[in-house]
């Protein structure tokens, strides 16, 4: 503010009196100081209580109120300076801005209600998209995986999990069948399924699993996921229209960027999940597989939940391990099964990210 502290000659009635006395009016940053012709001060009002009561033509001036002295009334003299601490009153908006607030506001308004739309025709959406581009989105997102963490390449412990997952994956639709099986170095014990027949197990996991039927339970959960395109759909309601645009366009790269979190934060919904275990209980019955490995392995990871130093990513993704343990046990078939792998089979895929030996 230019010439603070410049003093303008006024009048001022406190307003208990007709009479108005003649004053000098000091202009600072917190507002104005007011002293009589004798140099006492009379008041102090502040920039925020001030309020305009009018010009002064007469002295190029304006009168003045404050709030905190409703009665009170000030004239002052030649005031261009006591202008600029005045409260501005708000300009009304223009047409042009108001058409962009109004714009904003709708076009927010569409957004959000396409938003909400997605939840429920998500499943409809995924099944539109075409089978080529979303095993072109899978591998994307796999080849992704794999250029961030070391990829385990034990040659007999990938067959034997190749042909596990096809046995699985034998009574899916035709174009789900194709499955590609990537184990990846990591502590967390974890599975992901992602569009297209790819999956990824950690090896976390595969170290965690007690024997082949848990493995293979965990398999069966998420080749239901791929059957019944659950990741593609749950991409859909996370990234919402930026999947609608991929479809059009064909282009892939910004949802392979985003897809990989969209996939890794659970997007499931209950409804998912539920049709994932009853799924995978009927996957491993038409592979003559029994579900106590599934069972069992649910069990353990209730217990070892809140463990320190556990890394248990599979029940952030796929949450209430015992309520699931229980599902499973309910449906517990009468009839004793036989192993899912033989011992040398499920020693391979133990063995899968060692070494060989030269």
């Amino acid at each position: 503010m230019n010439g603070l502290e410049a003093d303008r000659p006024g009048r001022f009635s406190d307003g208990r009196s007709a009479a108005a006395r003649k004053v000098v009016v000091r202009v600072l940053a917190t507002g104005l100081e007011i002293r009589g012709s004798d140099g006492f001060l009379i008041a102090v009002w502040k920039a925020g209580d001030l309020l305009a009561d009018g010009d002064w033509p007469e002295k190029r001036g304006v009168r003045l109120r404050c709030a905190s002295e409703p009665d009170a009334r000030l004239a002052v003299e030649d005031a261009y300076v006591i202008r600029e601490v005045l409260p501005q009153p708000a300009k009304p908006p223009s047409r042009r801005r108001l058409a962009l607030v109004l714009g904003c506001l709708l076009g927010a308004g569409m957004l959000a209600g396409l938003m909400l739309a997605l939840a429920p025709v998500s499943k409809l959406l995924a099944h539109l998209v075409p089978a080529g581009l979303e095993r072109q989105w899978g591998e994307s997102i796999a080849g992704g995986l794999a250029g961030q963490m070391k990829a385990c390449d034990g040659r007999d412990g990938m067959r034997v999990l190749d042909a596990l997952a096809r046995r699985l994956a034998e009574p899916l639709p035709a174009d789900r069948r194709h499955v590609n099986i990537h184990v990846l170095q990591s502590r967390d014990v974890n599975a992901l399924a992602l569009p297209g027949g790819e999956i990824i197990l950690f090896s976390g996991l595969i170290a965690k699993a007690e024997g082949p039927d848990e493995l293979a339970g965990v398999l069966a959960h998420e080749l239901t996921h791929i059957g019944e395109r659950h990741v593609t759909a749950a991409m859909i309601r996370a990234l919402g229209v930026g999947v609608l645009a991929t479809m059009i366009t064909g282009d892939a790269s910004g949802l392979v960027a985003g897809g990989v979190g969209a996939v890794l934060a659970g997007t499931y919904s209950r409804e998912d999940e539920s049709a994932a275990d009853s799924g995978a209980l009927a996957l491993l019955e038409m592979a003559g597989i029994g579900s106590d490995g599934l069972a069992r392995f649910f069990r353990r990871l209730e217990t070892m939940e809140g463990r320190p130093g556990q890394v248990l990513a599979w029940l952030g993704t796929h949450p209430e391990a015992g309520r699931r343990a229980a599902a499973v046990e309910a449906r517990r078939g009468a009839a004793p099964r036989l192993p899912a792998l033989s011992e040398a089979d499920w020693l391979a895929v133990k063995r899968v990210c060692s070494k060989p030996k030269p």
